[in-house]
């Protein structure tokens, strides 16, 4: 399993991360390393993650995504997702991260938001915190 990430300047104070293999439980540290790296030095306000070239993506990986959003909003930087592929937009929409991550779900395919209290049969209810 692995991961490079390459990562690259371009105008208007944007930064561009890309992504390539396998952002899983073994690799999403580098990418979190990376993400960090880029918010300490502080001279961007977007940050596009290039996701293209990634050929696996599992719990891990996308709670990292969700993660570095959040973190980058804190820092008020706006991370934005590119070149999502259809199978990572439809996984995105099944776990209910679409929003958070800015990917429109795929057609045909309804994105699973559940509030505090919502009962989805055959699941728990999320309680609130």
């Amino acid at each position: 399993m692995s991961l490079s990430i390459k990562t690259g300047a371009q105008a208007d104070r944007t930064f561009v991360i890309t992504l390539r293999g396998e952002v899983d439980y073994t690799t999403a540290q580098q990418f979190r390393e990376e993400v960090s790296a880029l918010l300490a030095a502080g001279e961007f306000k977007v940050l596009v993650v290039d996701l293209k070239e990634v050929s696996f993506l599992d719990s891990t990986g996308v709670g990292t995504l969700v993660v570095a959003s959040r973190i980058c909003a804190d820092f008020g930087v706006r991370m934005l997702l590119r070149d999502v592929n259809p199978f990572i937009a439809r996984l995105f929409s099944v776990l209910g991260v679409s929003d958070v991550l800015g990917v429109p779900a795929p057609a045909g395919v309804v994105a699973q938001r559940r509030l505090p209290g919502q009962v989805v049969p055959g699941q728990a209810a999320i309680q609130p915190v």
